[in-house]
C-alpha cells in the first residue's frame, strides 16, 4: 500500500465491528466519509446520523474514502484501500454503496469500463458468503460554484447524471437490489452542499433521512 493509500485508510478508521449489534456498511468517497463537514463528521456525516436514528442496536460502519474511483484505472481506486477485507470481517446484514463521483473526472472517465468494473463490483458484494442486502445510491448532482460556474474537485456532472444514475438504477431493476437516487433527491438543492459536491450538514441530515424513510430496519 502506498503512502496515499495509506494515510487514506487511517483517516477513515471506521471503528471496529460490534457484535452485539445489527451491522451495516456503507461503501463511498468522501461523500459517505463526511468531507463536507470534517469538523463534526463523526457527528454529522450521514452514516452517522443515521446510526443515530436507528437506535442502540445499530452499527453504521463509515467506509468512505476521500477521492476514491470505482474503477481499478482510477487515480484512488477504492479496491486498494483495502476494506473489502474489513468488511469480510464486519459481516455486515447490509451493505450500501455509493460511488462515482470522482470517476466522473475526465482524465478517470471511460463509460464503458466504469460500467463493466460496476457491474462486477456489484457482483462481488453479492458473492459476499453470508445472508446481507444490498441497497444502491446514485450519487447526488454535483452542481457548479456560485462564484466561477465551474464544479470543484475536477467533477463533471453530465457522467454522473447520464451514464452513472442510468446504470445505477438499471443494474438494481436487474438484479432486484433497491436503489435510493440521491441525484433526484438533490438536484434542485444545491443550498445541501458547502461546495457543489460535498453535502453540508443539512445535506447530511437529508440523505440520512432519506435512508431511514426507505430502508425498513427496524
Amino acid at each position: 500500500m502506498n503512502i496515499g493509500l495509506y494515510i487514506g485508510r487511517l483517516l477513515t478508521r471506521p471503528g471496529k465491528p460490534d457484535r452485539s449489534k445489527r451491522r451495516i456498511a456503507c461503501i463511498g468517497d468522501s461523500i459517505t466519509f463526511g468531507a463536507g463537514v470534517a469538523r463534526a463528521r463523526r457527528r454529522d456525516a450521514w452514516p452517522f446520523v443515521w446510526e443515530r436514528s436507528l437506535g442502540a442496536g445499530f452499527q453504521v460502519l463509515n467506509y468512505g474514502v476521500s477521492g476514491a474511483t470505482l474503477q481499478r484505472e482510477g487515480d484512488f481506486p477504492y479496491h486498494r484501500v483495502g476494506f473489502m477485507k474489513d468488511l469480510r470481517k464486519a459481516r455486515p446484514e447490509l451493505i450500501v454503496l455509493m460511488l462515482g463521483t470522482n470517476d466522473s473526472k475526465p482524465y478517470n472517465w471511460d463509460a464503458t469500463r466504469f460500467r463493466r468494473e460496476y457491474e462486477a463490483f456489484v457482483w462481488q458484494l453479492i458473492a459476499l458468503p453470508w445472508p446481507h442486502r444490498i441497497v444502491l445510491m446514485t450519487p447526488p448532482m454535483a452542481f457548479p460554484e456560485e462564484n466561477s460556474g465551474i464544479i470543484g474537485f475536477d467533477i463533471d456532472n453530465l457522467p454522473i447524471r447520464d451514464v452513472i444514475r442510468p446504470l445505477v438504477l438499471a443494474l438494481g431493476k436487474q438484479y432486484g437490489l433497491q436503489v435510493l437516487d440521491l441525484y433526484a433527491l438533490t438536484r434542485s438543492h444545491p443550498e445541501y452542499f458547502c461546495d457543489g459536491v460535498h453535502p453540508n450538514r443539512e445535506g447530511n441530515r437529508i440523505i440520512a433521512e432519506h435512508l431511514s424513510q426507505e430502508l425498513a430496519l427496524r
